[in-house]
């Protein structure tokens, strides 16, 4: 792989190899980071989140009340909910008051007087009289989307149970980064053409190896610590789960929910990728705090880059047109900047929430050079770091599409 500039070395503060006289170790996090932050592919457009403070990594995911659900209704007195997916505590806290709810499609009211488990909502007309007739086609025959549009609430009434969501807990594995650097005495001391000081340059190499293998792991690696994916103290051996990983499996259950996630089998076409972003927005996704970007290698690049051909000519020098090749407007009318990254499968097409994305050290173990015992007359540092990644609502808020051609 060709080389990229290296100058980050002298712009992260009072670096040099006068340092390496003086400290057996010397933090280098400030060093990596540059390298990320100038990154023109995914690894820049991930922000470094707080420290770790263990080798599993937990953090907690909160969700709002549904707002809405999937349901048949026979009559206006009663609403078979059993295609709903919930549990019993679910519906009741769905529906723990007296609810308005108004069914896609279906211009009329229901208030929900009583639950029966999760199969069953009891309910009456809204008002009782004068309210629109109830409509027999449509919700009575197939599943529709019901909206709950409000909790009505009696100024004498006690307050109310608590409906509070059940957090849920997900979690990563951090995974060791490692370089060494070894230099003897004689090629220390010596005049090299083009190369002012051998040991600094070793650094800057390896540091651009470590991006390479930061890159790669971030997006393709899997969660493994043991064979029940768990940790322990004497396991030496793990790797973090991958974004593409974390979508597929996000209870980090080995098994494979692929919740947002699209199988195409064929070519990416501008209707695939609208679908998708639909999908997302439909649970909950694209909200007032996200950032999503979508992530390609080069060849779904190519075929995003053609779309425009067909939309609009295109004048040397415009970078803003309704479909382009550095950003993808949605028919929904948000766009998406499109990141290209050379570790990305040419088969998969990630979207990406930025927000709810990022990369985090090991307390104490960020990107650091440490001295190793002298062997002779040759010099041995050791360059590491313990690094995971955090993706918040994996099976909301981003999505995939696989195989594609």
């Amino acid at each position: 792989m060709a080389l990229v500039s290296s100058s980050f070395m002298t712009g992260t503060g009072a670096w040099g190899s006068a340092l390496l006289t003086k400290l057996d170790k010397i933090d280098m996090s400030q060093v990596l980071s540059a390298v990320l932050v100038a990154d023109k592919e995914l690894l820049g457009h991930i922000k470094m989140g707080p420290s770790a403070a263990n080798i599993e990594v937990n953090w907690l995911e909160d969700e709002l009340i549904g707002a809405t659900f999937n349901a048949i209704a026979a009559n206006n007195a009663s609403i078979s909910v059993s295609l709903i997916g919930m549990t019993s505590a679910q519906v009741d806290r769905m529906f723990a008051s007296n609810v308005i709810i108004q069914p896609d499609g279906c211009d009329f009211y229901l208030q929900v007087q009583a639950i029966d488990g999760c199969s069953c909502l009891e309910t009456l007309l809204y008002p009782a009289t004068g309210s629109l007739v109830f409509a027999t086609t449509g919700c009575a025959t197939t599943t529709v989307v019901w909206r709950v549009i409000g909790k009505p609430y009696s100024d004498i009434a006690d307050a109310s149970d608590d409906i509070s969501a059940s957090r849920t807990k997900r979690r990563n594995f951090t995974q060791v980064f490692e370089r060494a650097v070894q230099i003897d005495q004689s090629r220390k001391g010596m005049s090299m053409e083009a190369v002012i000081d051998e040991l600094q340059t070793q650094i800057k190499y390896r540091t651009l190896e470590i991006k390479r293998e930061l890159d790669l792991t971030v997006i393709n690696g899997i969660a493994y610590a043991n064979a029940a994916t768990t940790t322990s103290p004497d396991l030496l051996l793990r790797t973090m789960q991958g974004i593409i990983m974390y979508l597929r499996d996000p209870d980090l259950d080995n098994g494979i929910e692929d919740t947002m996630v699209t199988d195409i089998s064929g070519a990416l076409t501008i209707s695939g990728l609208n679908s998708l972003l639909y999908n997302i927005w439909d649970a909950g996704g694209f909200d007032e705090v996200s950032d999503p970007i979508i992530v390609v290698g080069a060849a779904q690049q190519r075929i995003i880059a053609g779309w425009e051909k067909d939309l609009r000519r295109v004048e040397q020098g415009e970078r803003t047109v309704g479909y382009y090749r550095d950003i993808f407007l949605s028919d929904m009318g948000k766009e998406f900047p499109v990141v290209l990254d050379r570790w990305m499968p040419k088969d998969k097409l990630l979207v990406l929430d930025r927000a709810r994305v990022s990369l985090r050290a090991l307390q104490g173990d960020a990107w650091h050079m440490e001295k190793m015992a002298k062997t002779g007359r040759s010099e041995k540092w050791q360059i590491s770091g313990q690094y995971t990644i955090e993706v918040r609502n994996a099976d909301k808020c981003h999505g995939m599409l696989i195989n594609l051609s």
